[in-house]
């Protein structure tokens, strides 16, 4: 994957995360009125991976902590573009590519509320590889960070040729 796709990627999580509001970080207790507009911003996906990678993963902002119903999802397809060799965890690796990315649910102003659009999800080229073991983690979704190698991120399940994950990236106000 070249270095501008990786940092595209990059750019755009932190771009969602950042119309998603930001964490909380301050030691003072959340009013009721402030847990009821706690989110949680999270990616899931589900492939077979069978020599490529075909699948589909989907954007979710869940209300009320993570608990709640999906404030806002779009759910696209992901393909592979290459096969990767350089994951020494790894069991298998690809550079992938979405595309027909869509809304697939919303409540209220849901995503144009978080000001996410499913345009913004089209065309993304990132990395994504499984590793049974990745430094003290079990059964990972790894994830290349442009130069500076892989990562796990999530944990994953690959029983051949069947993939998923849920990749939690935080709670945030909306």
């Amino acid at each position: 994957m070249s270095p501008g796709a990786a940092t595209a990627w990059w750019a755009l999580l932190l771009a969602v995360g950042a119309r998603c509001g930001t964490q909380g970080t301050d030691d003072t207790a959340p009013s009721t009125q402030d847990e009821a507009r706690v989110g949680l911003r999270h990616f899931s996906g589900e492939a077979t991976v069978s020599g490529a990678y075909a699948g589909t993963e989907a954007f979710h902002f869940t209300g009320e902590q993570g608990l709640g119903d999906d404030v806002c999802r779009i759910r696209y397809a992901v393909s592979d573009v290459a096969e990767r060799a350089d994951c020494a965890d790894c069991t298998w690796a690809f550079d992938l590519e979405t595309g027909d990315a869509s809304i697939e649910a919303e409540i209220g102003k849901g995503c144009s509320d978080l000001g996410v659009t499913a345009a913004e999800f089209e065309g993304l080229q990132y990395s994504y590889g499984y590793a049974p073991v990745s430094g003290p983690y079990e059964h990972v979704l790894m994830y290349q960070v442009g130069s500076y190698g892989w990562y796990p991120v999530s944990f994953a399940s690959w029983k051949a040729p069947s993939f998923s994950y849920d990749w939690e990236m935080g709670l945030y106000y909306y």
